[in-house]
């Protein structure tokens, strides 16, 4: 399932009828809203890079599943947006590529007032926080900004 009217959105035919007369790794899963989509690009074996975005269905458990299918899959994992989600995800699956990374606080005003310790991010590497979990704390500043208190 693509976004309505997405100019981005791939028809998962022609990206395996592509993907049988290049060399050149396709990738694609960013546009998809459910991890069916994300999955049936695996099975038409379309792709070899799913650019999944766990922020936009299922959360970290299902990038955790669909990172699973990828490596029996044989295909790479390499996450749309939000590195300080994915960033843990990638790095836990031997199918994890690179995580895609935008630092420019004007691009996304959000992620860089969200976290107290954002993973460092130098020389085109992350380097994850060993606090449990994904080892992030939300910034108090951030949650009185845009949080809302739901009773």
């Amino acid at each position: 399932m693509c976004r309505a009217q997405s100019p981005y959105c791939a028809d998962r035919r022609e990206l395996k009828l592509l993907s049988q007369r290049t060399r050149i790794p396709l990738s694609a899963g960013e546009s998809e809203l459910t991890s069916y989509g994300c999955r049936a690009l695996l099975e038409e074996q379309a792709i070899q890079i799913l650019q999944f975005d766990c922020t936009m269905f299922g959360g970290f458990t299902e990038g955790r599943k669909l990172a699973a299918l990828c490596e029996l899959n044989h295909v790479q994992v390499a996450p749309h947006h939000d590195c300080f989600i994915h960033a843990p995800l990638v790095a836990s699956t031997p199918a994890g590529c690179f995580v895609e990374s935008f630092t420019d606080p004007e691009r996304d005003p959000l992620q860089a007032e969200l976290f107290e310790n954002p993973p460092r991010i130098a020389n085109g590497w992350v380097t994850l926080n060993d606090a449990p979990g994904l080892g992030l704390t939300l910034a108090d500043a951030a949650l009185k900004k845009f949080g809302e208190r739901v009773l």
